[in-house]
């Protein structure tokens, strides 16, 4: 579980805050090195079979430059149950470790964090809790499309949090049948694989969605909005899906994420506690008095994916800004090294509206090719057709 936003910018821009209320006058705070590089932690234990997924990160100074937070590598992650069970993470990328063993559901945890430099750090124990089901659903408002999760807690369930994946297609304008060959100074069909004309593009969860079940009656939670899409976006063009998950959280994980989520609601106030202030179960072995930034949690949690069709908001227009000004020009035989060669127009298909055909209509390639606008032509593994 990835902690939405940009936890480092937040404490950067609080500091900044603080100091800019006082005088206009340049000041430079006194912040040590050891305020600069907090250690960042970000998971979830999974159990039950799931995989647990843990990244480690930390703040950089406030004069730095480049990136606002560095990720961790080479350190040694291992959870150990509470009775029996020790599981090593593996690093699978830079900064992100990862385990998929089973588990048990019926034991605590204590996550152990060993970094390259000698310095070490473990949480308090910590016990699994588990997720009742949820579903999403989605409504149409004023033009936009709402999408929520809805679930129930009890007694023991009450408070939760969610994130989300989004995967949506998309088309460009025009589409091109052909590649150009400077050395044969013709057109090459391509194979229908090969076709850029339609994308996926993805997004994630970016803000901190929380909520108690111990606000509602018979602490059902209905409706809990997760994300709005705006009306003319293009996620919902041709077909939109949605992949949340929803944790169940305690008392002092809850407190620990409403605190980032004020922190990020409210940036700019003097009353928003800065990320390392707010507690956490993670602490440094050797020296208490270390700050580290996170919260981990631990339990089984629950997936649940909607896909949306675009004819089941429409009437539903969709406006792609890079693509308004694309057009359809016409290139003859004379012109296709200067127009197709020097890659200034892409061929679509042969202009034959008089015989013999008297060469290609045309279009730019970003008009022609999605990719060109972050998306991949590779079908998701996971994607379903209507």
């Amino acid at each position: 579980m990835a902690i939405s936003g940009n936890i480092t910018l937040f404490y950067i821009i609080g500091i900044l805050v603080l100091c800019n209320l006082g005088c206009r006058e340049p000041f430079s705070p006194e912040i040590s090195d050891f305020d600069q590089n907090i250690l960042v932690v970000e998971g979830y234990i999974e159990v039950g079979g799931g995989t647990t997924q843990i990244h480690l990160s930390s703040t950089s100074s406030l004069y730095a430059g480049g990136d606002a937070g560095f990720v961790v590598p080479q350190a040694e992650l291992t959870i150990r149950g509470e009775r029996e069970g020790s599981w090593p993470l593996q690093q699978v990328g830079y900064g992100a470790y990862e385990v998929s063993d089973y588990l048990p559901e019926d034991q605590s945890y204590i996550l152990s964090i060993n970094l390259a430099n000698g310095d070490s750090y473990r949480t308090d124990p910590i016990s699994p809790m588990r997720s009742p089901e949820f579903d999403l659903s989605f409504t149409k408002e004023a033009g936009d499309v709402q999408v929520y999760a809805n679930t129930r807690g009890d007694a023991q369930n009450q408070y939760f949090l969610w994130v989300f994946e989004e995967t949506w297609m998309y088309r460009t304008p025009h589409i091109s049948y052909y590649n150009y060959d400077e050395t044969r100074g013709g057109m090459v069909m391509i194979d229908r694989e090969d076709l850029t004309y339609l994308c996926w593009n993805f997004n994630r969860s970016r803000r901190i969605i929380l909520e108690s079940s111990a606000r509602y009656e018979d602490n059902r939670i209905f409706q809990k909005e997760l994300l709005t899409i705006d009306s003319l976006s293009e996620k919902l063009g041709i077909r939109y899906r949605i992949n949340a998950r929803q944790y169940v959280l305690d008392r002092e994980a809850y407190v620990f994420w409403e605190g980032l989520r004020r922190n990020s609601d409210d940036i700019g106030s003097i009353f928003s506690p800065l990320p390392s202030a707010v507690s956490s179960n993670i602490y440094h072995t050797q020296n208490a008095d270390i700050p580290v930034i996170g919260y981990i949690s631990a339990g089984l949690s629950r997936e649940k994916e909607m896909y949306i069709d675009r004819e089941a908001v429409s009437p539903w227009r969709t406006v792609i800004a890079d693509y308004q000004g694309c057009q359809i020009d016409t290139v003859s035989v004379a012109e296709y090294e200067e127009k197709f060669g020097r890659g200034n127009y892409v061929p679509l298909y042969e202009d034959c509206e008089t015989f013999p055909c008297s060469g290609y209509f045309a279009s730019t390639a970003g008009c022609t090719d999605c990719r060109l606008r972050g998306g991949t032509t590779t079908r998701p593994e996971d994607w379903q057709d209507d």
